[in-house]
């Protein structure tokens, strides 16, 4: 993203890839797109137009996930990751794409991955089949 995409344009993106996953959909927090399984959050849209909340002051356009803790460690090393405003103490971090290119892959990578955290067996072995 050389020059930052619109909040459009990315959450197109961002919602084409949560909903290639099984049986997920798409509701509102916080007036912030947000992505489930089954009820569990697992992708949390913030976009740079975002209505002002306190807890969101400094995310600008982010994408929120619940994360694997196994790649937690990597993923703090990182400085396009921090941790989330929402519920980072349970595992959420968020990678800041306004500011550099957007790797798609990795994004579909650490949704797939977030979806995995939130989903139940049963949806994931249908991802592994």
């Amino acid at each position: 993203m050389g020059d930052a995409l619109a909040d459009d344009t990315v959450l197109e993106r961002v919602r084409a890839i949560c909903h290639s996953l099984p049986e997920t959909e798409q509701a509102e927090l916080q007036s912030r797109p947000l992505f489930r399984v089954r009820r569990r959050r697992f992708v949390i849209f913030n976009g740079s137009q975002a209505p002002d909340r306190p807890r969101w002051d400094g995310c600008g356009q982010s994408l929120h996930l619940l994360t694997d803790p196994l790649e937690r460690d990597a993923l703090s090393q990182d400085s396009r990751f921090f941790v989330s405003p929402h519920h980072g103490d349970c595992g959420w971090y968020a990678l800041r794409l306004g500011q550099s290119k957007v790797h798609w892959v990795e994004v579909a990578e650490l949704i797939e991955s977030a979806y995995r955290q939130a989903a139940p067996r049963t949806l994931r072995d249908v991802l592994d089949r």
